[in-house]
């Protein structure tokens, strides 16, 4: 009974004890694309300083020259407005985002 276990020891033993040569290994790069999120931060640039001011208002010498200013100081606003809504639009409409999750 003993040698028999000890036959089978060294079997299984013999079995493992091989040695063989280990393989190296392989190391393989793969581009993987994932889209990521960029918040959209357009640069519009600073905020202009308008002609309407409460100062040039209020040296205005008529009333004349006040609504010159108001009217410009509008004109000039509703420019600027058009500068961001078409910045707003463009972030708006980028394709290349993933859908907000949730």
């Amino acid at each position: 009974m003993k040698r028999i276990l000890i036959v089978a020891t060294l079997l299984l033993v013999s079995c493992n004890s091989t040695p063989g040569p280990t393989p190296e290994p392989v190391v393989v790069f793969k581009e993987v694309r994932v889209p990521v999120a960029v918040p959209c931060a357009p640069d519009i640039g600073p905020e202009p300083s308008y002609v309407d001011t409460p100062e040039a208002i209020a040296m205005a010498p008529d009333i004349y020259a006040r609504a010159v200013l108001l009217v410009a100081g509008r004109l000039q606003r509703i420019a600027r407005d058009g500068v961001k809504t078409a910045a707003l639009d463009e972030c708006r409409q980028r394709p290349d985002l993933p859908p907000k999750p949730g």
